[in-house]
């Protein structure tokens, strides 16, 4: 369980080869690497993620360089077990097994709330209400997933992956285009509240919503996430009091 949390896979994300810095020479297209899994601590800014040439010793690797595939920068992996000076900058600790497990076991609900209809955290409890599904980004999750692994690991399935380029075509986030009609319903749902109750509950300005419900189709994804939201807080308030007057 204390073992370094790091994962072998072959290198075949071109953004990535562009990126190896002191290993340019060294790694090739295909070739299998080390991932290691550096703790994210305070005053340490980096992005993406870190590989390294191949190595099954993980217990020996205090001292070994590591490049950032965002910056191309080095940095040297701290193991305090093997350390005889302090860690100094551009020293990196690594997170262990353990340290993995619990932060998905601490990893909070999204398909739930709280009871009381807020988002839960690791430390939510009792009885959890269902949440609705509102439509964002296209993002490849159970079978998708799964079929993309099967051929192999793949370093552009990663949570960091965007980091290199999010408009590259290789990569696992694509645009949404929404349909018109799909539109059209919420706009007519939109059309049963007014302008400002909607306003006020999406955080959007009042002119947005107004072009959007006289009929604009050209919308940002994000804002008609905030719309959408909007819409289910108030439908099921609106259906809470109805409950209660019944």
């Amino acid at each position: 369980m204390k073992q370094p949390a790091a994962m072998a896979m072959p290198l075949t994300t071109p953004q990535v080869l562009e990126r190896l810095g002191r290993f340019k020479n060294e790694i090739r297209p295909f070739t299998v690497v080390t991932v290691p899994f550096p703790k994210k601590e305070i005053g340490l800014l980096w992005k993406g993620y870190f590989v390294m040439p191949f190595t099954e010793k993980l217990g020996d690797l205090h001292g070994r360089p590591m490049v950032n595939v965002v910056s191309g920068e080095t940095f040297f992996i701290h193991d305090a077990n093997a350390a005889t000076l302090p860690k100094r900058q551009g020293w990196l600790t690594l997170r262990t097994m353990e340290d993995e497990i619990n932060r998905i076991l601490a990893r909070a609900e999204s398909k739930f709330c709280t009871p009381n209809g807020s988002t839960c955290t690791s430390r939510t409890i009792g009885l959890l209400v269902r949440r609705h599904i509102v439509a964002g980004e296209f993002h490849y999750i159970g079978k998708e997933a799964s079929t993309r692994w099967a051929g192999g690991p793949d370093l552009s399935m990663m949570d960091e992956a965007a980091e290199l380029d999010p408009t590259h075509d290789t990569f696992r986030e694509y645009e949404r285009i929404v349909d018109t009609k799909y539109l059209d319903e919420i706009r007519a749902q939109a059309k049963k509240f007014s302008t400002k109750r909607l306003s006020r509950n999406s955080g959007l300005a009042e002119d947005t919503v107004r072009k959007f419900k006289n009929g604009k189709n050209t919308i940002r994804p994000r804002t008609l996430r905030k719309l959408i939201r909007a819409l289910h807080d108030l439908q099921n308030g609106k259906l809470a009091v109805a409950k209660t007057v019944t």
